[in-house]
């Protein structure tokens, strides 16, 4: 708290350094002046069509004449609303972050899923786009306020029987401060060495504590603004542009001081008797609350002052280039508080209807406030022309007649007269079926203007059953064309900027990393490494018809998928399990389901990588092998011509050996026959065989000199 307070000052200090202070107050009172008149012109529209909103308008002309507003306005809000919110509200991401470089892909994801988070989870997303819309469909904008939140909030505790380390670690604790305490003790004697005596000592065993702790919030919030607290200046084309830009608000003198402003000092602009806004912001929001008066009463406990953010083009350091300046103001004096260079405009804006170089434009509540006159009126008529027909006037003869029965309309009542004949009543008729086309026309009129009808909504079953599909679903595309027109201003205009701005905020303010819960998940992010300039994109979604005509789309494709994958496998180039797995979670969401693990797991393990073919070879190193591969054929060719060769010739060799071996045995027959010698043949073949040997192994060894420079792969 004091670092803010010091922050502050120094930013004083530095403005009235470089720049005369009551020059920035003079500027700031005539910018606000014009931009006061100029709202409080559009605010009294705005509280006019507030009043035909809550169907308080148009009043009756006459006491005497029905009270009948038709609630055209709020019908046909009540009738966008819902598909706006779905539109926005129906997927869980309401934008995306989309990455302009690959390595970009994690990062993106990562601040799509976080931006979500913080406007939909730390912050009540769905309430404060509400409201925005709403107010933007009934009194021409709606805005929304995106800061981040410093100020010190203070909370009380009570604890009982805090155990001795609990109350350590709370007194180390540097944002709690200790308010009442009260220890319990216990007493135990203890025998001291040194003196040899017993020592009585009381310990405390636990305690009671009252404390205050004070944190800073530091956080994004995200809140919507009343239409009536915003200025702009006149010649403003846009909100971005506008050279002047307010928002004002009543904070009490405790809220100022925990934003980090010094108590004497507000206390010295803080209001006396209360106080109330300007007659036209007064009327725009008695309109919207009509029980609450806008007036803030002081008391000695609590005070209000009016504090107001200015955000004006200004040259505050005098270098001759006007730069974005935020100057904060308490009083109806504009007393400065402090001034200080602003990055970004922290207020958007919303308009379904915005007209071309103008900032605010026009709503359906302006289309529809004639036709809910109109309609109010006739109706009021018809009802009238039929109350005169059943209750008539009736003409009495003066004196004959009692004046009270004649004046009782009860059912049944007599009206005592003194002759008959005294009583005539004056028979109107009743006119109002000639209202009905009338209210036809009406009708028309305003489905021309809004898109809105009774085919379109629904309601009306016999235009449906009598027309054909083709019909029923044109009828239905034009009154969803115009939802989906709004929904793109509002997407373009108001939502882009809105994202954009919060990312802004967590990279510049975010000084340590957070932990958020995705899909059952704590998932760590560290926004300081993340870059601003990506671009964005709004999920926008369509009307029911659109969405089920999605679920089709998505149907067919998912089954595509399933069939790609079952031919081709996981690893084929068309469609991944990650593809597939987004295609099934985003039928899942379609069908209204958030929690989409509930259903499936989302993220797929990455695949094994496909194989790689083999790169192709050179032509002329393929030439080179072939030319190599033949010579080593030929080569090859010759061995085993020379093999067989040498087979042939051992073959010969040893077919004529078996023949002189059978000649040989006839000879020494013939011997042993006729001189009765005997020959040894045993030891004769043992030398022949020897021989044959000897042949054998010379072949080999020089068949082992062919075959010794050949790859054994070609043999």
């Amino acid at each position: 708290m004091a670092e803010k307070k010091e922050k502050i000052e120094e930013q004083i200090e530095i403005v009235s350094e470089e720049q005369d202070l009551s020059d920035l107050s003079s500027y700031l009172k005539n910018e606000m002046d014009d931009a006061e008149d100029y709202c409080n012109q559009i605010g009294q529209e705005r509280a006019e069509s507030t009043e035909y909103y809550l169907g308080n308008e148009p009043d009756p002309n006459s006491s005497l004449q029905s009270y009948y507003v038709s609630t055209d306005v709020r019908d046909t809000v009540l009738f966008m609303l819902p598909q706006v919110m779905r539109t926005f509200f129906g997927t869980k991401r309401v934008v995306e972050f989309v990455p302009k470089n690959p390595e970009d892909i994690p990062i993106a994801q990562q601040q799509t899923d976080y931006i979500n988070y913080i406007v939909q989870e730390k912050n009540p997303g769905f309430k404060v786009l509400y409201d925005a819309f709403k107010d933007a469909l009934v009194r021409k904008a709606g805005f929304v306020k995106a800061y981040w939140d410093d100020s010190l909030s203070t909370t009380t505790h009570e604890y009982t029987n805090i155990s001795p380390p609990s109350y350590q670690a709370l007194v180390l604790d540097k944002d709690v401060e200790i308010l009442e305490e009260v220890a319990k003790t216990e007493t135990i004697t203890t025998f001291d060495p040194v003196s040899e005596q017993e020592v009585v000592q009381e310990i405390p065993v636990s305690y009671d504590l009252k404390i205050r702790r004070v944190k800073a919030k530091n956080q994004v919030c995200v809140e919507s603004v009343p239409p009536e607290e915003v200025l702009i200046a006149r010649h403003a084309r846009s909100l971005n542009d506008s050279s002047y830009v307010a928002h004002r608000m009543i904070k009490t003198v405790g809220e100022l001081v925990a934003m980090g402003y010094e108590k004497e000092e507000i206390e010295e602009y803080a209001g006396s008797g209360g106080y109330l806004l300007d007659p036209q912001s007064f009327e725009e929001q008695e309109a919207r609350n009509p029980f609450d008066n806008m007036v803030y009463p002081d008391s000695p406990e609590v005070k209000s002052v009016l504090y107001i953010e200015h955000f004006v083009h200004y040259d505050l350091d005098d270098d001759g280039v006007d730069e974005l300046v935020r100057v904060c103001t308490i009083g109806e004096g504009l007393h400065i508080l402090n001034a200080e260079p602003w990055d970004d405009l922290p207020i958007v804006m919303f308009c379904p209807d915005p007209e071309p170089h103008t900032a605010i434009g026009s709503c359906p509540a302006d289309y529809l406030k004639p036709i809910q006159s109109a309609k109010s009126q006739i109706v009021r008529d018809t009802l009238d022309s039929l109350g005169h027909s059943i209750f008539p006037r009736m003409g009495i003869v003066e004196g004959q007649v009692n004046i009270d029965d004649v004046l009782n309309t009860d059912i049944g009542q007599p009206i005592r007269m003194r002759a008959p004949g005294m009583v005539q009543p004056f028979t109107v008729p009743f006119v109002g079926q000639q209202a009905f086309p009338v209210l036809n026309y009406l009708d028309d009129a305003k489905e021309n203007r809004t898109g809105v009808s009774r085919a379109s909504a629904g309601l009306n079953a016999d235009a449906l059953q009598s027309s054909t599909k083709a019909a029923v679903s044109a009828t239905m595309s034009a009154a969803q064309g115009r939802i989906e027109l709004i929904c793109r201003h509002f997407a373009e205009g108001g939502l882009k900027e809105l994202f954009s701005l919060i990312n802004n905020l967590v990279i510049k303010h975010q000084e340590a990393q957070d932990v958020f819960r995705l899909n059952n998940e704590f998932i760590p992010v560290d926004p300081r490494y993340w870059d601003n300039n990506k671009d964005i994109v709004v999920n926008v979604g369509l009307s029911k018809s659109s969405d089920e005509e999605k679920l089709g789309f998505l149907t067919q494709l998912a089954a595509k998928q399933e069939q790609i994958l079952q031919t081709l496998g996981p690893n084929n180039p068309i469609v991944s399990l990650q593809q597939y797995a987004n295609t099934l979670a985003r039928l899942v969401e379609m069908a209204g389901f958030k929690d989409v693990n509930s259903f499936l797991n989302t993220q797929v393990p990455p695949q094994p990588p496909m194989p790689q073919e083999p790169p192709q070879p050179d032509p002329t190193a393929l030439l080179a092998q072939a030319e190599a591969q033949k010579a080593q054929v030929q080569a090859q060719k010759a061995i085993i011509d020379a093999e067989t060769d040498r087979m042939k010739i051992i073959m010969d060799d040893d077919r004529q050996r078996d023949i002189e071996e059978a000649q040989l045995r006839i000879k020494v027959a013939e011997l042993q026959a006729k001189y009765g010698a005997q020959v040894n043949i045993a030891e004769i073949n043992a030398i022949m065989e020897r021989d044959r040997e000897l042949i054998r192994q010379a072949q080999k060894s020089q068949s082992q000199g062919l075959f010794r420079n050949v790859p054994t792969e070609n043999i």
